[in-house]
């Protein structure tokens, strides 16, 4: 089980890793050309670590019933997705992605298409995944672990500062369709200049 704030901060730096990772070799693959994603400059995508944070807080205790849980992190899943979407279209006047084309989409901003996997990857996480960094995290010493810790932390912070900044400065693409591309294109260009 899950109860210290280490704990769920090292949870959520693995899961927005390994979420950065799965959505940057999907749509290279998609795009047939290698494809950042994420709003950040570093390698992580958020949501998916606040996503793996809330659905062990929530429902690490009611895991003794599988299909419950499933749904349970389809639904929680839908409404992270659904919120994220929101608010970062209002912060910034433009989309990260959508689901216009696809089959039983919400206003785009979340469909069944991707529900169901976040169900099935949500669930391996909680149930198999979690156990295993846990294994990993109390087998390192907690000096160590605080560091380590504390300096994502803080890089983490900086990043975020340094991006929202940045954006806010871009002229960012507007219309409802996947811009990320697009927007890391543009935050590249933005930094290459700053440092020329």
């Amino acid at each position: 089980m899950i109860h210290t704030l280490p704990e769920y901060v090292f949870i959520f730096f693995a899961y927005a890793f390994l979420g950065w990772c799965m959505e940057t070799i999907y749509m290279s693959f998609r795009e047939k050309r290698v494809t950042k994603r994420g709003f950040l400059l570093g390698p992580y995508c958020p949501i998916y670590g606040v996503g793996l944070v809330a659905i062990t807080m929530l429902l690490q205790d009611l895991s003794n019933n599988f299909w419950r849980t499933f749904l349970l992190i389809i639904l929680l899943c839908s409404l992270l997705e659904y919120m994220v979407s929101v608010l970062m279209e209002r912060l910034f006047h433009t989309r990260w992605w959508d689901y216009h084309d696809m089959k039983f989409n919400i206003r785009g901003r979340i469909c069944l298409e991707t529900t169901l996997p976040f169900g099935i990857l949500g669930s391996f996480a909680l149930y198999y995944m979690n156990p295993f960094f846990m294994g990993l995290f109390h087998r390192m010493p907690y000096s160590l672990t605080f560091k380590i810790l504390t300096g994502l932390t803080i890089l983490f912070a900086l990043d975020l500062a340094v991006s929202v900044r940045m954006l806010h400065k871009l002229s960012l693409p507007e219309g409802e369709e996947d811009h990320t591309a697009e927007i890391s294109r543009r935050v590249r260009e933005a930094i290459s200049k700053h440092f020329e």
